[in-house]
């Protein structure tokens, strides 16, 4: 309660008291009379109004009369009507609904979001909520689940169909005739060298030499061995051979085009090809098991999770690349009406179930709030509230009474 309109009160009571009393013992002219008439009126419409006020907080003079100390003795019905009052009226359900209801809650959202990015605190956020989140990601886990997936994946390949598929692309795109070049380089390659020359010259003289084909045949060949040494036998059958892969080289050549249908005969076979498709799943198990998928790809990860790190520490993180990134996305989708009025409908479906689920949950923080105050709290809380308004009634009456008293003596005056 305001101690000025409390002050403010009590002197217009005391006034119209004083007034009174003064007029009430002096014998004068007329106007005595009405001041005394208005004094008595104001003196009574105070002590009316004083006891109207005092009694709806407590009893008058500490006098238990009926019908006073109105707000302790009916606090439950006071609280109630509050609570009801507040929660059915003034916050309904359906009044908190058309209030959201008129504002664009998701964009408003997103853009305070955006904008809020670029304050420092919120870089730091970004920043902290980003490690977090790298660092929560369950690695063992995932290389685990990466080398079930990849073992499954490769199970299940139909690793015949697969060769078959391999083998006509290799047809049809000529590797099969890049690949026998290359091999006819490599070997012209390999009989070019010196120390491949003189060994198959060798090879060869030995060979003569322990052929036993008897008459005139031996003798020839002993000839032969005799007049060809070892390097010139080597030279003989690396000419020989050189000769020949010149010929193979040729794509029209009769033997080149022999040995490739023959090549092509022997891999398109199924027998053939089941072979090396079982050849190539045991391949496949062996290769999985001692490569340790599942420990190289959790230090791929762990690679992946370290540069993550450096990555959302550097200096222009937030404002580079988070920043753009949600900027875009937020105009996109504001952008987006349809889009937009799906996530609106959305979110006030989800705010409206809410509220729906809790909107009981104002009554009882209201009544909390009362209920956590004693008699004596509450009322010295609502006279500091209203009190002051409530003396100024007390002003009121007094003032209202002594014009009221005036007016009277003025009626009598002329009736009389």
């Amino acid at each position: 309660m305001g101690s000025n309109s409390r002050y403010t009160a009590t002197v217009s009571l005391v006034v119209m008291a004083a007034g009174f009393i003064g007029t009430l013992f002096v014998e004068g002219p007329i106007w005595v009379r009405f001041l005394q008439s208005g004094f008595e009126a104001g003196l009574v419409g105070g002590l009316a109004d004083w006891f109207a006020v005092t009694a709806l907080f407590r009893h008058p003079l500490g006098i238990p009369i009926p019908h006073t100390a109105l707000l302790p003795k009916n606090r439950e019905k006071v609280s109630r009507a509050l609570v009801n009052t507040i929660q059915e009226d003034l916050l309904s359900k359906q009044s908190i609904t058309d209030k959201l209801a008129q504002i664009p809650l998701v964009s408003k959202i997103l853009q305070g979001a955006a904008g809020q990015l670029s304050t420092n605190s919120a870089k730091t956020g970004v920043v902290t909520l980003s490690e977090y989140a790298i660092r929560q990601l369950p690695l063992e886990k995932l290389a685990a689940l990466g080398e079930r997936e990849v073992r499954h994946m490769i199970d299940a390949l139909d690793l015949q169909d697969l060769l078959k598929q391999g083998l006509q692309q290799v047809y049809t795109r000529g590797y099969d005739e890049k690949v026998f070049d290359f091999a006819l380089n490599t070997a012209e390659q390999l009989i070019m060298k010196p120390e491949i020359r003189d060994r198959m010259g060798a090879m060869a003289s030995q060979a003569l030499q322990n052929l036993n084909a008897g008459g005139m045949m031996q003798f020839a060949l002993n000839a032969f061995a005799g007049f060809f040494n070892d390097e010139k036998l080597g030279g003989l059958i690396q000419q020989f051979m050189l000769n020949g892969l010149d010929g193979l080289r040729s794509v029209n050549n009769p033997n080149r085009k022999a040995v490739m249908r023959a090549i092509h005969s022997w891999l398109d076979n199924p027998g053939n090809q089941y072979k090396l498709a079982i050849e190539m799943d045991h391949w496949k198990t062996q290769l999985l098991d001692e490569w340790k998928l599942e420990e190289k790809l959790l230090e791929m990860l762990q690679r992946l999770q370290a540069q993550a790190l450096e990555f959302v520490n550097r200096e222009d993180y937030v404002e580079a690349y988070v920043i753009p990134v949600v900027n875009k996305l937020v105009n996109q989708v504001c952008d987006n009406e349809e889009l937009l009025d799906r996530l609106e409908s959305g979110l006030r479906e989800q705010i409206a179930r809410w509220i729906e689920a809790n909107h009981h949950k104002i009554g009882t923080l209201i009544r909390e709030n009362i209920d956590r105050f004693d008699d004596k709290t509450l009322i010295t809380l609502m006279e500091d509230k209203i009190g002051g308004d409530l003396q100024w009634i007390r002003v009121n009456g007094a003032i209202c009474g002594f014009l009221i008293g005036i007016i009277l003596a003025g009626i009598k005056l002329i009736a009389g």
